[in-house]
C-alpha cells in the first residue's frame, strides 16, 4: 500500500466522521444518521442546506483523489515491470 493511499484514507475517515459529528451537533439525530449510512450524497445535501461542514467535505473529497491517484499510479508502475 502506497503513502498517498493512506494518507487518503486517513483524510477520508477523518473528514467523515468530522462531518458526521457537525451534522448530529448542529441538525440532531436524523440527520447524523443519514450522514452515517450515505455519506457522500448526504453530507454533500447537508452542507448545502445547513451551509456547514464544508471544511469536512472538502477534507473527504481530498482523501478520495488521493486514493485514486496512488491506485492508478500503481496500475500505470506495473505495466512498466
Amino acid at each position: 500500500m502506497s503513502i498517498l493511499m493512506i494518507l487518503g484514507s486517513l483524510l477520508f475517515i477523518i473528514g467523515w466522521i468530522w462531518l458526521i459529528v457537525i451534522a448530529f451537533k448542529t441538525s440532531g439525530v436524523l440527520w447524523g444518521i443519514l450522514n452515517l449510512f450515505f455519506q457522500p450524497l448526504m453530507g454533500l445535501i447537508f452542507c448545502i442546506l445547513k451551509k456547514v461542514g464544508w471544511m469536512q467535505l472538502g477534507l473527504m473529497v481530498v482523501g478520495m483523489v488521493l486514493v485514486m491517484l496512488s491506485g492508478g499510479m500503481t496500475t500505470i508502475s506495473s505495466f512498466g515491470r
